[in-house]
């Protein structure tokens, strides 16, 4: 049974997999805008903010990811992350449709509503643009400078696990089940993009690009357990990817929203597969030896001085002969 109470799990064991048929409420997929469930809702447009200035779904909230995202994606603050739901006009209390072109952005921003407090968040598959070719649009609406209203959603903390949280989990007698989203190669350390490579300790690999296929044709195969927690490089892939598994494959995740980038980061914490990249050889840290063993550069000042000491044999004979 299920530790979520809006969440059931259809378990078909097929060779130690489950294939997960989801049964969600407040936060799944859907194939198109009409659907009955999502009668009246409003719409988070997740492209680039001009194409959704330009031409959205009518009504819709220009939300791209970046009005959450710090330097270097870092994720913002709870306070400025409320800040920016309530100056796009969202109480929480609405049902959302969020839709988009590029499938991580318009997960990102659904994963962050439905962790934010949002009462109930919808993720429209099929690519907007598109779309808008043959639906009624109109511009869409960018957020303003004030909070009108004020976010009031209650955030969904149990699905949120932090980094201290997780590395005590690890330690017990009973850890989570990990499931890393990222490329197998990322997840064997053969690809480093962050301080180190290699995998959370424990953690097995469901990369999000064939996850997401799989969901796409409805033939999901996930670990027979009945919850994760999940991650993925950074903030804005583990978010993401804690969507596709949790709204469009039905599983009950959690999410590390820190992601690689922040475990790796912190040295003292326990790594599977660690890597680390190779440092470059400076050009300037040796001197190239010739053939004979000696320096070039000692070479060059032999050659001067054995010059120098010639001219001067050869001007003292020449002194004494016109003597």
């Amino acid at each position: 049974m299920l530790r979520s109470p809006v969440f059931a799990l259809t378990l078909l064991l097929v060779s130690g997999t489950a294939i997960a048929t989801p049964r969600t409420r407040n936060f799944f997929y859907l194939s198109r805008p009409g659907d009955p469930r999502v009668h009246n809702a409003v719409v988070v447009d997740t492209r680039p903010r001009a194409d959704c200035i330009a031409r959205s779904l009518p009504g819709a909230r220009c939300l791209p990811p970046r009005e959450f995202l710090g330097p270097h994606d870092r994720l913002a603050s709870f306070r400025d992350i409320v800040w920016v739901l309530g100056a796009a006009g969202l109480s929480g209390r609405e049902t959302v449709l969020v839709a988009g072109d590029d499938p991580v952005r318009r997960d990102f921003v659904a994963g962050l509503l439905y962790l934010a407090g949002q009462s109930r968040v919808a993720v429209l598959t099929a690519p907007l643009t598109p779309l808008l070719a043959r639906s009624p649009s109109a511009p869409g609406t960018p957020r303003g400078m004030f909070r009108n209203p004020v976010y009031e959603g209650r955030p969904r903390a149990g699905l949120i696990v932090l980094r201290e949280e997780l590395a005590r989990a690890l330690q017990s007698p009973r850890p989570p089940y990990l499931l890393d989203g990222r490329s197998r190669a990322s997840y064997w350390g053969r690809r480093i993009r962050a301080l180190r490579g290699g995998h959370l300790p424990g953690a097995q690999p469901l990369p999000m690009a064939a996850l997401r296929l799989d969901v796409a044709q409805h033939d999901v195969e996930l670990p027979l357990v009945t919850s994760a927690v999940v991650y993925a490089n950074n903030a804005y892939d583990s978010i993401a990817y804690f969507t596709l598994l949790r709204a469009g494959a039905g599983f009950d995740a959690r999410v590390y929203p820190g992601g690689w980038e922040d475990w790796a980061y912190h040295t003292g914490l326990p790594v599977d597969a660690e890597t680390y990249r190779e440092r470059p050889r400076a050009a300037a840290a040796f001197t190239p030896v010739t053939d004979a063993g000696r320096p070039d550069s000692d070479k060059s000042i032999t050659s001067v001085f054995a010059g120098l000491v010639l001219a001067a044999v050869t001007g003292y004979y020449l002194g004494r002969r016109r003597a």
